[in-house]
């Protein structure tokens, strides 16, 4: 059975961003472990916006990597399959025996997608004692917020606080 995971962080006012695009913010905050190895060996396959993904350009070795775009033809890379159209369609076009967990990276647009397709099972979210005032939200334009269970918490010496919900 396929799981869509988000795992990401926000600032404590809830942005992943600031206006500019900018996540220097959460420079402070690297060098804690936040469970990131341990996620990681849980997960086979990493789905993301293509803005997120032109802005870190990460590489995830031994995953299936998927990047949203409006013009997959534009793009190649190594290792990375650019897809377009509805989330609906790609996450059930996925092989059920090679794409058991799928880590939702971002951004705020593509999540929106997912979670008003009724997409996302799971978020871990990670609150950073960060005020940013303005910036780009991480909820974005739901048509019908989903009902979420809290599962667990966790704080960290920093301040961050780790929330692990279910999406009922």
């Amino acid at each position: 059975m396929k799981k869509v995971i988000l795992y990401i962080a926000e600032s404590l006012d809830g942005f992943v961003a600031t206006k500019d695009m900018g996540v220097q913010w959460l420079d402070p905050y690297f060098g804690e472990d936040y469970g990131m190895d341990e996620f990681m060996k849980t997960i086979d396959t990493v789905v993301q916006g293509n803005t997120t993904y032109q802005q870190f350009k990460p590489k995830y070795e031994g995953k299936s990597s998927f990047v949203f775009t409006k013009n997959p033809e534009k793009y190649s890379e190594d290792g990375v399959q650019f897809v377009k159209g509805s989330p609906r369609e790609f996450i059930e076009n996925l092989d059920k025996d090679k794409h058991h967990n799928i880590w939702l990276v971002g951004g705020p647009t593509l999540l929106s997608e997912f979670l008003n397709e009724g997409l996302v099972d799971e978020l871990i979210i990670f609150v950073m004692p960060t005020l940013l005032g303005e910036g780009i939200p991480l909820f974005q334009q739901l048509k019908k917020p989903p009902v979420l269970s809290l599962g667990s918490t966790k704080k960290y010496e920093n301040g961050v606080v780790e929330l692990n919900y279910s999406v009922k």
